[in-house]
């Protein structure tokens, strides 16, 4: 019987470290096309798109001005995100899968962005430099903390039907997202010790 269990479980561990790996490179490519884009005007704010300011609907994006081009972004990432249902059956595993990658890669891409962008790197990555994250808690946005804990109520969602798996399920969160966020530092420092930003 215990030995049934262990591919099994092999497998499953295995999975989370492709995923985890498959949303980094996802993050890499979507920050370098986007510094491709953006340059070093961040928030789209040389891009001719159109935006909205008014407070009434600003909150949707922490206060920053809602854009043609991030609204588009978002749409077309949950329209990526989601192809894979088109061939597996929907569950409530894939979708708080997916959620969960939706939203852990709005915070490593928007981090790569910065330690990747020639503009900025770690060095200009703060408020001062800034001005579209207003609220900063140890060195990040809070934002960033907000999309973390997020990440964790998404991954969890299947212990709604199966309450027996939530500490497993933890534990995969911390791994899946333990490992994205060391890639993603990893990164950062690797261009800092070579680049000086």
């Amino acid at each position: 019987m215990i030995q049934e269990e262990r591919p099994e479980r092999r497998h499953k561990w295995r999975s989370l470290i492709l995923l985890s790996v498959y949303v980094f490179l996802l993050c890499v490519l979507l920050a370098e096309l986007e510094i491709q884009i953006e340059g070093s005007a961040g928030w789209a704010s040389d891009l001719p798109t159109w935006r909205i300011t008014d407070p009434a609907v600003t909150w949707l994006f922490a206060g920053r001005p809602v854009t043609g081009y991030h609204v588009f972004l978002v749409l077309f990432l949950v329209t990526v995100l989601h192809f894979p249902l088109l061939f597996a059956k929907a569950s409530i595993e894939q979708e708080s899968k997916i959620l969960w990658s939706l939203v852990v890669v709005a915070v490593v891409w928007d981090f790569l962005w910065f330690a990747l962008n020639p503009s900025y790197g770690i060095t200009r990555y703060s408020a001062r430099h800034v001005w579209w994250f207003r609220a900063w808690f140890l060195g990040f946005p809070v934002e960033y903390f907000v999309g973390i804990a997020v990440s964790f109520i998404f991954w969890m969602l299947p212990v709604c039907k199966d309450r027996s798996s939530a500490a497993s399920r933890a534990c995969q969160w911390g791994v899946s997202t333990g490992l994205l966020l060391f890639l993603a530092a990893s990164v950062a420092g690797v261009r800092f010790m070579f680049f000086g930003t």
